[in-house]
């Protein structure tokens, strides 16, 4: 392998792999995500980079087990150069102090960013045959005799111990597709329901995703919009797919972008959403049906028309309407109740029952006689 040029070209490198886009989506985000705070930790000129495992797995969220094995798995694939291995004082049990010093002191481990011999190019470059193909090596050094750490300790000396990694994610993917965001973690939450719903998006970060969409969520635009600008153009016309698999797809940012395109208007603004084009049609409508409840309001008031209420509205409460039609007395409404039919059926089922509940006692009663007879 070699020194990585630049973060950029290291980062650009290892997500267009093809061992990388073979990774399921869930296992490319979180490799991505902890290559990228590897990437931004090292420095400009060497490309080396110490960051550590707890502020790795404080960052990101994920478990530490889950770290390990990511940073595992590009040291052994090439993507990281082992400069210098971790070292701290530990615990040893039959020592006069109780430490295991090893002359070195708290150090976190230093990997250089270091691109594969078997890159994406150098594949593409497997078609010519002047290149020759030499077996696979890495600048890995041997480890020494350190044993093998599994304490949740912090690696620096001052370093704070990282509270318990809490079981629900910090940002929750169940944001409503159709409600709108305000707060930087509602921009975040409506790019978890993104990338939840749409898998091409799963293989970037809602950080990331949040960074491209920026002048579409600040304009008003829900999740539904975007799926929807996806997928359709500003004139409702459909896009048309050459692909048949998300993972065909290179480069998922200039796809966006180059989606998202036709929703810009001439200054480069985001025009309105296809749920914002409804509330406007919406908000015409009833406009229009205000304006003319209004208008026949005013013919039936120049008429002098005035709309005469239900019988039964006529009451006490109402003087000003029964002075208007001329009604002096209310009529008497007939009480409401059952008929007679209904009071003697009832009263004739009443008197069985109490028969009925009079012989059962009686029965009973002579039972207990006979009993204690």
């Amino acid at each position: 392998m070699r020194r990585a040029g630049s973060q950029k070209e290291w980062l650009r490198t290892l997500k267009e792999d093809l061992e990388t886009l073979e990774l399921r989506c869930d296992g490319y985000a979180n490799l991505t995500r902890i290559a990228n705070l590897i990437a931004w930790a090292a420095n400009w000129s060497t490309m080396c980079s110490r960051p550590t495992i707890a502020r790795l797995v404080e960052v990101t969220g994920l478990s530490q087990a889950t770290v390990k094995r990511w940073v595992r798995w590009l040291r052994v694939r090439g993507w990281l150069g082992t400069v210098e291995e971790g070292s701290t004082c530990q615990f040893r049990k039959g020592t006069a102090a109780g430490l295991l010093d090893d002359g070195l002191g708290n150090r976190a481990a230093v990997w250089v960013l270091a691109v594969p011999r078997r890159s994406r190019a150098d594949r593409l470059r497997d078609h010519d045959p002047r290149c020759v193909d030499l077996p696979e090596r890495t600048s890995e050094p041997p480890t020494g005799s350190l044993p093998e750490r599994t304490r949740v300790d912090p690696t620096r000396t001052r370093e704070e111990r990282s509270p318990s990694r809490p079981r629900e994610p910090r940002i929750s993917p169940h944001w409503p597709l159709h409600a709108t965001a305000r707060t930087k973690r509602d921009k975040i939450a409506l790019c978890e329901r993104l990338r939840a719903e749409a898998p091409i998006l799963r293989r970037v970060t809602a950080w990331y995703l949040r960074w491209w969409l920026s002048a579409f969520i600040d304009e008003g635009w829900t999740a539904a919009d975007v799926l929807h600008a996806l997928d359709s153009r500003a004139d409702d016309s459909r896009w048309t797919y050459t692909w048949s698999s998300v993972s065909e797809i290179r480069h998922v940012p200039g796809w966006v972008r180059h989606r998202l395109a036709a929703w810009l208007d001439g200054e480069g603004r985001p025009v309105a959403s296809r749920s914002q084009r409804r509330a406007a049609v919406d908000a015409a409508r009833r406009a229009g049906q205000e304006a003319r409840r209004r208008e026949w309001a005013a013919m039936r008031a120049a008429a002098g028309w005035v709309e005469a209420p239900a019988p039964d509205a006529v009451t006490e409460d109402c003087p000003v309407v029964a002075a208007v039609l001329g009604v002096t007395e209310v009529p008497e409404q007939p009480a409401v109740g059952p008929n007679a039919a209904f009071v003697a059926a009832r009263a004739e089922m009443e008197r069985r029952r109490r028969e009925k509940e009079a012989a059962e006692l009686e029965a009973l009663a002579a039972w207990r006689a006979r009993r204690l007879s």
